[in-house]
């Protein structure tokens, strides 16, 4: 999450541990994604689709051969006010989350989605995050991002640095302590200057770490 909470960071600890041990080099090449908005126009479309090239754009740039796909888009799906409910669920149990055989099964209407990644552009004003779908084989991630109601409401800058931030939880990487970072937690985004990629740097650990994760052909 792109944001200095306490209950939030501890959503996507727990989400990226998990992930990172499901992560492995024998993963498969190419992540599905599937983007479910509440409509055509919603301004947060294409930041996905910018962030997911950032990250194909960064992948191959460390030698891994996986890849996020094209994104599917979906817009007013009759399961979205499930996935809201259950995206609620989830930001509302963070600071007390049961772990392990303990955490709640997702619900069908996510889970019989098949994709890899499920991006939700929330109705909602609550935190995004990235979540992994207990006991599914092989792994799959829920991506929630918030509408914000404040005054980053469709800055397009904020938006894909947020999806960006929640595609590298789901890629495996952690927060790390540098505030002007993508993967920062906490952030400082008012002093924080995007690189020639547009976006926030990654760190060198990072990189390695997704190497590590992703394995190299």
């Amino acid at each position: 999450m792109l944001v200095p909470m306490r209950a939030s960071s501890l959503i996507t600890a727990v989400a990226v541990t998990a992930a990172m041990s499901m992560c492995s080099p024998a993963a498969a090449a190419e992540r599905s994604i599937l983007v479910l908005a509440p409509s055509a126009e919603d301004d947060r479309i294409e930041p996905v689709h910018e962030a997911i090239a950032f990250w194909n754009d960064r992948l191959e740039e460390v030698g891994v051969q996986t890849r996020l796909a094209e994104p599917r888009v979906i817009v007013d799906s009759p399961v979205e006010r499930t996935l809201e409910n259950y995206a609620r669920s989830v930001a509302q149990r963070g600071v007390r989350l049961p772990g392990g055989e303990a955490e709640p099964d997702a619900p069908e209407a996510l889970t019989g989605l098949g994709a890899d990644i499920v991006v939700l552009l929330s109705r909602q004003d609550i935190l995004s995050y990235t979540w992994p779908l207990p006991r599914v084989d092989p792994p799959r991630y829920l991506v929630v991002i918030r509408l914000a109601l404040g005054l980053d409401r469709g800055d397009a800058m904020v938006s894909r640095h947020v999806v960006a931030h929640e595609l590298g939880h789901a890629l495996g990487l952690l927060h790390n302590d540098s505030p002007h970072t993508l993967m920062c937690g906490p952030c400082q985004p008012l002093t924080s200057e995007p690189d020639e990629t547009g976006f926030l740097p990654l760190t060198d650990a990072e990189r390695e770490r997704l190497v590590a994760l992703h394995g190299r052909p």
